[in-house]
């Protein structure tokens, strides 16, 4: 994580998923004068941020359905996704090209991608983030510029954990 801070200078970020709620398990933060507020036990609702996509796109098909069907999706900013049917289909995408991107959802000004480290049985046991101001470019330039480092990142930690490769 900290090697991936060096070269993209933005903070990274692990979680896990505990009930409707991502809690951030480790942080490296980036060195700027001003920055976001994140340390290791935050909590965050999940269907606002990157990394609980991730989660959330990766377990049994059952969880996230009982999970939206209960959920009480509130704006956060203008642009949180609170549509229950929209948000499926965001996890499907998500599940699907193997990483997430929230634009604006939770901070006005502030981009966050995640990816999903594996454990050695191939099962996703975490998310991994990198976020970034608004003012840093577009949600495309921001995906071209940080998902390579940040999948490299998570390869190097599955590799730590002896994982194979995702599917």
């Amino acid at each position: 994580m900290e090697e991936l801070v060096a070269e993209v200078h933005e903070s990274c970020s692990v979680s896990v998923l505990d009930g409707d709620e991502v809690v951030y398990v480790a942080r490296v933060p980036t060195k700027r004068i001003m920055t976001v507020a994140i340390s290791v036990g935050t909590r965050f609702p999940a269907y606002a941020t990157s990394m609980v996509r991730v989660l959330l796109a990766h377990q049994p098909a059952e969880w996230p359905d009982d999970y939206l069907e209960n959920a009480e999706l509130k704006p956060i900013t203008r642009r949180t996704i609170t549509d229950p049917v929209k948000l499926r289909h965001t996890l499907a995408r998500i599940r699907n090209q193997g990483f997430a991107v929230v634009d604006q959802e939770l901070e006005e000004g502030l981009r966050s991608m995640a990816v999903p480290p594996h454990d050695p049985d191939g099962k996703v046991v975490a998310a991994m983030n990198v976020s970034a101001r608004g003012s840093c470019g577009s949600a495309d330039a921001i995906r071209r510029e940080l998902l390579p480092p940040l999948q490299a990142a998570a390869r190097k930690i599955e590799a730590d954990l002896g994982a194979r490769p995702a599917k």
